[in-house]
């Protein structure tokens, strides 16, 4: 089995890197106390590796957690988490040289029932595009046929369809949390508000979370679902990411977290740039 097959060699390959004090502490999975949920492992001895695990339950973006860590780092990342590290080293967030990546070519998480995992089920990016070493699949990877479309919407249900996520929302800012892209240490969707919040919620301030987060990771989203897969409610607001994505490829020809060398679309400004009307398609 590929999978199997690719454990072995990582778990390999993690007790070389910590015997000889190649990296301080190794990022990867573990299994939780809940069967099929995985939860991150920080391995800092060889005998740390001994509770590895990597299967198609290991969903999770562990970029986040290179943030909080100094010193040479090493991480099992998946397609998903190497372009946030992508992001993380255009945004000038980690230096190259401080990670070690361990690459896993990856055929696509699973939730319980088996189904692809939020994000994985349109995903056409398999192999991580930054690594320093990479652990083949073993077998032909099968790409979905689309990335980030879906069936066609009028433009009159368009709103009708945001209204109805955004009534699911409890505006608990777990989507935020779990997202990659929001490392601020001060979100600006709370720097005015006191310390109590009202028990009602309202959809003004809902929608306004969710439009401005939209926009705050608009050409950064490396659209690894993990938005969706913490969310308590079952709020599915990547849609309108996924959009923002596809609009700013076309736009700009630009891919948030592939090419370490490129600056994402929203950050550079030139002469040529084309102009871009309030509604797609009016640019020229």
């Amino acid at each position: 089995m590929s999978v199997e097959t690719q454990k072995n060699e990582v778990v390999e390959l993690c007790n070389k890197l910590l015997a000889e004090d190649k990296v301080k502490v190794i990022i990867g999975f573990e299994q939780s106390d809940v069967e099929g949920i995985t939860t991150p492992l920080f391995m800092r001895k060889t005998a740390d590796v001994e509770r590895l695990k990597w299967d198609d339950r290991c969903t999770s973006n562990l970029a986040k957690y290179l943030l909080e860590k100094r010193g040479k780092v090493g991480i099992i990342a998946k397609a998903c988490d190497a372009r946030a590290i992508v992001m993380y080293m255009v945004e000038k967030q980690i230096v190259r040289d401080d990670i070690y990546i361990i690459g896993m070519e990856c055929p696509g998480m699973k939730k319980d029932d088996g189904t692809p995992s939020f994000g994985c089920e349109d995903c056409k990016v398999r192999i991580p595009p930054v690594y320093d070493v990479l652990v083949k699949y073993g077998e032909e990877i099968k790409l979905p046929d689309s990335k980030g479309e879906s069936s066609p919407v009028e433009n009159k249900d368009l709103f009708k369809r945001f209204q109805d996520e955004i009534d699911k929302c409890i505006l608990c800012f777990s989507c935020r949390q779990a997202c990659y892209g929001c490392y601020c240490q001060s979100c600006c969707m709370e720097m005015n508000k006191p310390n109590w919040s009202s028990s009602d919620i309202n959809a003004a301030e809902k929608m306004n979370f969710h439009l401005a987060h939209a926009m705050h990771i608009a050409g950064r989203c490396v659209e690894c679902g993990a938005c969706e897969r913490v969310c308590p409610s079952g709020v599915n607001i990547r849609y309108l990411i996924t959009e923002i994505n596809k609009f700013i490829k076309e736009s700009y020809n630009y891919e948030a977290g592939i090419d370490p060398e490129a600056t994402p679309a929203l950050a550079v400004y030139n002469t040529d740039d084309c102009e871009v009307g309030m509604s797609r398609g009016e640019g020229h």
